[in-house]
């Protein structure tokens, strides 16, 4: 087990969901919460992200504005965020910016393990 894996593992996990769509947008935030922390490098492909595609976006400005702000920390404190079961987390999660492309074989593999 990874050291991402163990951390997901250890924070409590959000279990009631609006429906299937809203459950399956969880479980791949859970993938990229372990991955961030696997491998920080992930967080300046998310900057980058950010900076190409929202930086410019009036709309998306405080949504920015908060990752930016989020990137700063550890990649830890930005799992930990990401995953919480607040307004906060949600905004996070409806706003995360592109850090990993996951794979349907790697998806499944997590949703078999946060079954």
């Amino acid at each position: 087990m990874t050291p991402g894996e163990r951390l997901v593992q250890s924070l409590p996990l959000k279990t009631s969901f609006y429906d299937a769509h809203e459950r399956r947008a969880y479980l791949r935030m859970i993938e990229v919460a372990s991955r961030i922390v696997d491998d920080a490098s992930l967080i300046e492909r998310g900057r980058a992200f950010l900076d190409r595609f929202v930086r410019e976006d009036v709309r998306q400005r405080r949504a920015y504005e908060n990752w930016v702000e989020l990137l700063d920390r550890p990649p830890e404190y930005i799992a930990r965020e990401l995953l919480s079961d607040t307004t906060r987390g949600e905004m996070l999660r409806d706003t995360a910016p592109v850090f990993a492309v996951i794979a349907r074989s790697q998806a499944s593999e997590g949703r078999k393990r946060n079954a």
